[in-house]
């Protein structure tokens, strides 16, 4: 049981590395400042959702799986994202990523092997996910609809 934990966590962190990668990637090429606001905000959660992670490994006797080079892992966390990349195909790209974060938290939380306080830690942080996922519906619905010119 202890083992599945291991792996269920250090899958977590791997996502929420890869989704804070991504999120400073896209925010690097974005061009409306709130968008990069929101991106770069989202970098540090999910920077502070691993670390969280790793807090609970650690306190497991269990060290954190290596991670890929980051440069590796920001190529490939959220696909589409370019330097010719509009805001647009940004946000759409993200939250294709934030959904697919969402159902892998959505899963941990089915599993039955997380101790009540690393599930609780998760439960939280499922929560956080779902208020983001909603954040990114409605930034893809603002881009969705032309802007009107004064």
């Amino acid at each position: 049981m202890a083992k599945k934990k291991i792996l269920l966590l250090n899958a977590l962190i791997a996502a929420s590395r890869e989704g804070e990668l991504g999120c400073r990637r896209a925010a690097t090429a974005a061009a409306n400042p709130h968008l990069k606001s929101v991106l770069t905000s989202r970098a540090n959660a999910f920077a502070q959702a691993a670390h969280e992670l790793q807090t609970c490994l650690l306190d497991l006797g269990e060290v954190p799986e290596a991670l890929p080079a980051p440069d590796v892992c920001a190529a490939s966390a959220v696909p589409g994202i370019g330097k010719h990349s509009t805001d647009r195909s940004i946000v759409q790209a993200v939250s294709k990523r934030e959904h697919a974060v969402q159902r892998r938290y959505a899963r941990a939380l089915r599993k039955h092997v997380l101790g009540s306080r690393v599930r609780a830690v998760v439960r939280r942080q499922y929560r956080g996910v779902q208020v983001n996922h909603e954040l990114f519906r409605v930034l893809r619905q603002q881009y969705r609809v032309p802007q009107e010119r004064p």
